[in-house]
C-alpha cells in the first residue's frame, strides 16, 4: 500500500502514515528496515495488525522524499523584521567625530 508520512518523531522513534485507503497507520522505527522517513515522504508499506492496533505499518520503503529547502526558500523570499525587537542605540548610525 502507498501512503504519505503525516508525522514522524525522530527523538521518540515513531510516527504516522496516511494510507491510500485514508486510514492512519502507526509506524515504529523497528519496522522501518533502515529507511529514513520524515514528514511529507511518500512511502510504500505493508499494513499489519497486532494486539494493540489494527492499523500498523512495516516494510516501509521511501518512494519520494520532499526536497529540503525548497519550501523554506519560498517562505523566506522576503525577510521580515522581528515583531518583538526594540530599537536601541546600536541600530543608529554613528557619525564621524570630525563632524562635531
Amino acid at each position: 500500500m502507498y501512503g504519505k508520512v503525516t508525522r514522524y518523531f525522530q527523538d521518540r522513534g515513531y510516527g504516522f502514515i496516511l494510507g491510500e485507503d485514508r486510514k492512519t497507520y502507526f509506524i515504529h522505527h523497528a519496522n522501518l528496515d533502515g529507511e529514513h522517513i520524515e514528514r511529507g515522504c511518500s512511502v510504500h508499506f505493508k499494513p499489519f495488525q497486532n494486539e494493540r492496533s489494527d492499523n500498523n505499518a512495516m516494510g516501509v520503503i521511501v518512494v519520494d522524499a520532499p526536497e529540503k529547502g525548497k519550501e523554506k526558500e519560498s517562505s523566506n523570499s522576503r525577510k521580515k523584521k522581528p515583531r518583538h525587537r526594540k530599537p536601541c542605540n546600536a541600530d543608529k548610525v554613528i557619525l564621524d567625530d570630525r563632524k562635531f
